[in-house]
Parts: structure tokens; C-alpha cells; sequence
């Protein structure tokens, strides 16, 4: 599987428009994302990596548990944005960024993907104010 960036845009979204400074795994299914799917555990585990979301619990715990038969359980725990994950997902929401991962780099790793947005939005900001950043 590879990372989806609307996906990404999806999900960092429901993050970010939670209406508490953290969120669970409910109120992200309730935004249309469920955790049953493979798709929102492989993109929850690159988050975590990319230390992009956290919970109280430790770095990397985000509530999945699977059994050595491959049982997969999850536990709703308290998960949030990190600064890092702000700046990502607010990435993500500049449509020229956007499109330019969305078009360009299908498939890119997340860093890539971060590398990218953040590379567009530096260009738009020296083309406005001057600023070379």
C-alpha cells in the first residue's frame, strides 16, 4: 500500500476540525473515516512514525492492538495533532501544494509528501513578500 494525500488531507482534516484538542478513533469514524479499514491503520501507523499525531499514552501507541492470530482490536484513547502534524495538515489545505502532490507525486513517501508542501507554500510566500526561505 502506498500513502494516498487525499487520504492524508482527509484525515489530518478530521483531526484538525475535532472539536476538543484531542480526538479518538469514534469521532474520526463518525467523520467518514473508519478504523475497521486497512487504508486508515496503514495511514494511523505513518502518522505515527512521522511523529505527526501522539496520545498520552506513548509515542507510539494510537490505540491498534493486534494478536499473534492476527486479531486486530482497537481501544479508544485520546489522539492529537502534534506541531509537526499541524503544519502538515495545514499543508495539505493550500490547493496549489495540494494539487501539485496530488498530480506529481502519487504514492510518495510521507516525507516526500511533507517535503513538497512545504517547498510550494515557501515558493508562494517568497513570490508575495520577497522573502527567500
Amino acid at each position: 500500500m502506498k500513502p494516498d494525500a487525499e487520504y492524508l488531507k482527509t484525515l489530518l482534516g478530521a483531526f484538525r476540525n475535532a472539536p476538543h484538542p484531542t480526538t479518538d478513533i469514534e469521532e474520526l469514524k463518525e467523520a467518514g473515516l473508519d478504523y475497521e479499514e486497512p487504508i486508515f491503520e496503514f495511514h494511523m501507523h505513518l502518522l505515527v512514525d512521522g511523529g505527526y499525531i501522539e496520545s498520552e499514552l506513548g509515542p507510539r501507541e494510537f490505540g491498534l492492538s493486534r494478536g499473534v492470530d492476527g486479531y486486530v482490536s482497537w481501544s479508544v484513547i485520546p489522539l492529537r495533532l502534534t506541531a509537526a502534524g499541524h503544519e502538515f495538515a495545514e499543508g495539505l489545505e493550500n490547493p496549489k501544494a495540494f494539487e501539485t502532490v496530488r498530480k506529481d507525486f502519487v504514492g510518495a513517501s510521507l516525507s516526500t509528501i511533507k517535503d513538497v508542501v512545504v517547498g510550494v507554500i515557501k515558493a508562494e510566500i517568497s513570490k508575495h513578500t520577497g522573502l527567500h526561505l
